[in-house]
């Protein structure tokens, strides 16, 4: 028999079910996964005394599909996260009523790359950098010993005006589970990149497992869903997903 093996590498590409739309790329996966679940029926023999299998039947109960990727764009993470995203634009804000005490950091409504100006919440006297406030991680940082009085009853106390950089937000979990179509297209670097592709009719889109933000190694995101039958497919076809495979000569 030739020799069939396989060591994969590609690209994983989904869109929702039955859009009437482009696939979409994931981005970098280290990892994707497809694992059928199976259920074991088994009938003892009875009918002699040292025990035995008299019948078995193994029945498919589902198949799960799981994927790691590591690019953290905001439809990776509004799909796996079953959330809205949007953009916000690159602006200036001009006094933003903030909440902010003493000791510690304050964020802002967007994410800013610099401060130029905190005014009392009346407008009228404005606060020095350094000694009153610190810019400090995209907000605002407001040390033990300001002369910016401590908020009263949830009250704001100062007025921020900064400059935001272009930036996206992603609103998560406030979506119903939604159906997916997957493509992957990769090839077989263990027969001179020979191509694969395998195509997933429907699955839901899952929730994410586990979202890496701090650690020694690259961030990821692992992704668990579930395929479902496709009863548009016809008789000899999957309602679950197709391998092919460049032929090797």
């Amino acid at each position: 028999m030739k020799d069939q093996s396989y060591l994969g590498s590609g690209e994983l590409f989904i869109r929702e079910y039955g859009a009437a739309a482009p696939f979409v790329s994931v981005g970098n996966c280290s990892a994707l996964t497809l694992s059928p679940q199976s259920e074991k029926k088994t009938l003892a023999d009875h009918t002699q005394p040292g025990g035995g299998v008299r019948n078995e039947v193994e029945r498919l109960t589902g198949v799960e599909l799981a994927y790691t990727f590591h690019d953290f764009a905001p439809e990776n993470f509004a799909r796996a996260l079953r959330a809205t995203s949007s953009t916000v634009v690159a602006g200036n804000v001009v006094d933003e009523d903030v909440v902010a005490y003493g000791g510690g950091y304050t964020p802002l409504a967007k994410l800013a790359s610099s401060i130029t100006a905190v005014k009392d919440a009346a407008g009228a006297a404005t606060y020095d950098e350094g000694d009153d406030y610190l810019f400090q991680n995209g907000g605002i940082f407001i040390p033990a010993g300001s002369s910016i009085p401590a908020p009263v009853g949830g009250v704001a106390n100062i007025k921020v005006s900064y400059v935001n950089p272009a930036q996206t937000k992603v609103q998560a979990l406030v979506n119903s589970a939604k159906q997916y179509e997957a493509l992957f297209v990769g090839l077989n670097e263990a027969q001179s990149g020979k191509t694969v592709r395998i195509r997933v009719h429907k699955m839901s889109g899952g929730l994410m497992q586990q979202l890496g933000l701090i650690g020694d190694e690259y961030g990821a995101g692992e992704v668990t869903g579930s395929l479902q039958a496709d009863t548009s497919k016809g008789a000899g076809e999957s309602r679950y997903f197709v391998v092919e495979q460049e032929a090797i000569a």
